[in-house]
């Protein structure tokens, strides 16, 4: 895989990752439950949604969680991607080594969480989204 198509690929996931926590914030905000609670299915199809309302401490989180996820992809779009293309071999391989090991570092909590919590399809989903991000930063072949 070329440099250009490696970073092309890290950047679309980091803009996956960024909206997504442009989405989630709205979950912060209690005039956006009836949307949350829609959104809530796609990405837990393990469970039932309960129908209590969401806690504070519930609608906090998620707002942290948010910021981290559009900070996570603004990494890949805006600092990995970039490094892959230079011809500094040195930045190259500080690009692959940080991408892959954000990636598993994320991958490893958030799914570990994931199932703590009982809601293993985000496990599932976290999968796709790791390959996504580490099939790039393994298969990228520099020229020199």
């Amino acid at each position: 895989m070329t440099p250009k198509l490696a970073a092309n690929m890290l950047r679309f996931m980091g803009w996956g990752f960024i909206i997504f926590g442009i989405i989630f914030v709205t979950i912060a905000f209690a005039g956006f439950d009836g949307f949350a609670r829609n959104m809530a299915p796609i990405f837990d199809w393990t469970g039932g949604v309960p129908d209590e309302g969401l806690t504070r401490e519930a609608r906090w989180f998620a707002a942290i969680m948010s910021g981290l996820s559009a900070g996570f992809g603004a990494f890949y779009v805006f600092l990995v991607a970039p490094l892959l293309t230079l011809e500094n071999a040195r930045a190259r391989q500080i690009a692959r080594r940080g991408g892959l090991i954000a990636a598993f570092i994320w991958y490893i909590i958030d799914s570990t969480g994931s199932l703590g919590a009982g809601v293993p399809s985000n496990v599932a989903t976290n999968t796709l989204f790791l390959i996504g991000l580490t099939l790039p930063l393994f298969m990228v072949k520099f020229s020199d």
